[in-house]
């Protein structure tokens, strides 16, 4: 199937999955995963177009709110600046960010639902409601730029990178947080083996998740767009799986946690179980 790679620019490829009728490929070239599902870069309706209820909190705050306290810990707190989280969602780490002393936290986000969200539930009033590449924002103006689960939904990452990399100043740090093609489609091929095809299931998510990065395949893009020097870290998961509050799963999920984090280090960085938390500088 034809379609150019964001990586390495080559349009041979092969089909490795398959879900809801939509092929994800591999490059012939470089090995990068992506889907097959033809999107728009500016693409908005990830939320809906609809006002959303407060009870979305409980995983875009609760579920998630270990691992903003390990960022904070790690990279924030004792220090001062300036944050910019680009695709905010509905608010929640921009919220949290603001409340760290010494911190002025900015969002970013291109659904309006969800900006409204922001600003209304939340009482945030330092939310930009477009396109990081049309924002207001002055350059080198960001000491933190982070992007959440952000950049697997971009189906052509450069133009937003450059951007970012102009936001950022020269002793600034870009923090991605972004799925691990080398688990998740392994526990694709996984569920579907043992449990078949599902609509209740999450698999790759084609029409969401365009991108799926490896360690390697993400260093190349940031590297390209001004980030040289480029690490991987660990960070407490989501608590929950798909959204579910089972204690059971939370379980496996954070011993997996643990177990990997331990791999990590043991094999100094080579051998990474998790999601990609990649830590990128000028």
């Amino acid at each position: 199937m034809k379609k150019k790679c964001v990586i390495c620019a080559e349009d041979k490829n092969s089909v490795v999955f398959e879900e809801a009728g939509i092929p994800i490929l591999k490059c012939a070239g470089c090995g990068h995963v992506s889907s097959s599902f033809e999107a728009v870069n500016d693409y908005d309706g990830y939320f809906g177009n609809r006002p959303l209820s407060p009870d979305a909190q409980f995983w875009w705050n609760e579920a998630h709110d270990a691992m903003y306290d390990d960022f904070i810990g790690k990279y924030m707190a004792g220090k001062s600046g300036r944050l910019l989280d680009m695709g905010c969602g509905l608010g929640y780490f921009v919220k949290k960010a603001a409340s760290v002393e010494g911190w002025g936290a900015f969002g970013c986000e291109i659904s309006k639902p969800a900006a409204d969200y922001a600003r209304e539930h939340l009482s945030l009033r330092n939310i930009h409601c477009g396109g990081v590449e049309d924002s207001f924002f002055d350059g080198k103006s960001f000491d933190i730029i982070t992007l959440w689960d952000v950049l697997e939904h971009i189906p052509k990452p450069d133009p937003p990178l450059k951007r970012l990399s102009l936001l950022l100043k020269d002793t600034g740090m870009l923090f991605i947080h972004t799925p691990n093609v080398k688990i998740q489609l392994a526990k694709a091929k996984m569920k579907k083996s043992l449990m078949g095809m599902r609509p209740d299931i999450h698999y790759l998510e084609p029409k969401d998740h365009l991108n799926i990065y490896s360690a390697q395949s993400l260093r190349t893009l940031l590297n390209r767009n001004g980030f040289p020097k480029i690490s991987f870290i660990h960070l407490k998961p989501v608590q929950s799986v798909a959204g579910s509050k089972n204690r059971l799963l939370r379980l496996v999920k954070n011993l997996w946690f643990y177990s990997s984090s331990v791999l990590f280090r043991a094999t100094f960085g080579r051998i990474n179980a998790a999601n990609l938390f990649a830590v990128a500088m000028k």
